[in-house]
């Protein structure tokens, strides 16, 4: 093992910083995180300036869906995400909700002393003030599949997203994610492939703060597409 996956051949700790606006209403929350391994990690962020004026299961995508370096990656798949350090990657990602509303985010994922640090501008517009998005009303993110295509010298990702509301309704969310590498350095891309993830959130009850706990599983699949003898057309 060479070059960027070495430097997650170990567990790694991690830190987000974000900043937000959504509707106008503005926030900041903080997070750190651990990653031991195996594509399951976890981070335990807080609304620095007081309570959170949104749901945190709507901002769950800014949180940690974007540590993709941590995702478990099988033999045979370049694993971009880890390639793409030391220098780290940026991420431009827009979410479109069924419901009415756009997310845009820009990320960056640079390598510290301590472990990954990201930094995330997020802006919210066009929100209804009685979603569950402005009202809190979300209470689980459901699972779902990333799927990942070559896109220049980096990647995009496509998923589409349902989050369960408190009457057991589930607004979707479609969200698309350009990764692209830091620097001129060629890192290189894989071919078309999946990435299973899933979002648990979390309260700790020794946390008086408005906080979150979230817990995600991340793990790469390659497509086994199914070789036949015919020829294709």
């Amino acid at each position: 093992m060479e070059g960027g996956p070495a430097l997650f051949a170990k567990p790694m700790n991690h830190k987000t910083e974000i900043t937000g606006e959504f509707n106008g209403k503005v926030f900041k929350v903080l997070g750190h995180g651990t990653a031991p391994g195996d594509g399951d990690f976890a981070v335990h962020s807080y609304c620095e300036t007081g309570t959170l004026p949104i749901s945190w299961f709507i901002l769950s995508p800014s949180i940690g869906y974007g540590f993709s370096m941590f995702t478990k990656y099988p033999n045979g798949v370049t694993n971009f995400f880890q390639e793409a350090f030391p220098e780290g990657y940026t991420l431009d990602r827009v979410m479109t909700s069924e419901n009415g509303g756009t997310v845009t985010s820009h990320h960056s994922f640079d390598l510290g002393k301590d472990g990954v640090v990201a930094k995330v501008s997020v802006k919210g517009e066009g929100f209804d003030p009685n979603s569950a998005t402005m009202t809190k009303g979300y209470v689980k993110v459901l699972p779902f599949v990333g799927h990942v295509f070559p896109n220049g010298a980096g990647v995009r990702m496509l998923s589409s997203v349902g989050m369960v509301k408190t009457d057991g309704t589930i607004d979707i969310h479609h969200i698309d994610s350009n990764y692209q590498p830091v620097g001129t350095r060629k890192v290189p891309v894989p071919k078309f492939h999946f990435i299973n993830h899933q979002i648990i959130l979390m309260k700790d009850e020794s946390d008086k703060r408005d906080h979150i706990v979230m817990r995600e599983l991340a793990v790469a699949h390659a497509p086994n597409e199914i070789q036949s003898a015919l020829r294709e057309a």
